[in-house]
């Protein structure tokens, strides 16, 4: 992990010495711009030595000496930029997350929003249930997700449910579809809900790995989706999405357009839930705010 360093406070010497390429304003704008049109996050120039430390790695790996030879072969050689662009963003992209992280937001879909939804939905033949947790990183919410409906639903059978999990970032897809965790990240969790929807392996130097049970996995499909696209995979209505902590890297046009086409996704009355940092306020007003980063989507007026 490298070393970092306050905005020009690091020169060609010391970078050297701890082996660090120093990322100049030139092939910073290009990179910044770039990574702003194909994921939306917007890189202030405060964040040129976050993005210079990220990026040492690939500069390693691909045997390139400099930023300014990095940036001419993204530039002239496709082939590169094709594979390359896949790697700038998974370094890019944040994966800070939990086991029901903001649990507040669960406690609501399960005491608050299900059983609503469940009433609305009884008289109904094919009773469905569709939830995406649109920013998955490693996993922990839509298992979180997964749980927490799983527990409501037992014992009640006749529901058809699914749960959408995505990811800009294949690295982080990759653990979250594979469901296997080390001790550290279920360790918070109630022993309960551990016993009941994890397997516990212990490996040859006694270290524990819990895998979520078969059967809570089922009920998740992974995919890779870039939230900038103009359209989702996604052939029905949406009852719940979750995209949180997702929002405080764009700026406000690119909210707007995010929200825009979240919108046309979520079903009548379906719930929006978004970061404990975060707000809808002057960026859209399709939905209502029922609770702290929460909301309804409205009923569309004819």
């Amino acid at each position: 992990m490298g070393v970092r360093f306050p905005p020009g406070a690091i020169g060609e010497s010391v970078a050297d010495f701890f082996g660090i390429v120093p990322l100049q304003d030139p092939e910073f704008n290009y990179l910044k711009d770039l990574i702003y049109e194909r994921t939306g996050i917007f890189l202030a120039p405060h964040k040129k030595i976050m993005l210079q430390s990220r990026l040492n790695i690939r500069l390693r790996v691909n045997q390139i000496s400099n930023f300014q030879e990095y940036v001419k072969k993204l530039k002239t050689d496709k082939a590169f930029f094709s594979s390359e662009i896949l790697e700038i963003i998974n370094r890019v992209t944040t994966n800070k997350t939990d086991f029901f992280r903001e649990n507040h937001h669960f406690e609501y879909l399960s005491k608050t929003f299900l059983p609503a939804f469940e009433e609305r939905k009884k008289i109904l033949p094919h009773k469905t249930l569709r939830i995406w947790s649109s920013a998955c990183s490693t996993g922990e919410e839509p298992y979180s997700i997964a749980i927490t409906v799983s527990e409501y639903f037992f014992g009640k059978p006749g529901w058809d449910i699914k749960i959408y999990a995505s990811d800009i970032d294949t690295n982080v897809l990759a653990i979250a579809e594979k469901g296997v965790y080390k001790e550290d990240r279920v360790n918070t969790l109630n022993p309960e809900i551990v016993r009941k929807h994890f397997l516990l392996k212990t490996n040859p130097d006694g270290s524990k790995e819990y895998s979520v049970k078969p059967n809570l996995k089922s009920m998740i499909t992974f995919k890779k989706i870039n939230l900038l696209d103009s359209t989702y995979p996604f052939v029905e209505k949406l009852d719940v999405i979750f995209c949180r902590n997702v929002i405080i890297y764009f700026d406000k046009p690119t909210q707007k357009k995010l929200f825009a086409n979240i919108e046309k996704y979520l079903d009548d009355n379906g719930l929006l839930v978004i970061g404990h940092s975060e707000t809808l306020f002057g960026i859209s007003d399709a939905f209502k705010f029922i609770g702290h980063t929460i909301y309804q989507k409205k009923i569309a007026t004819k």
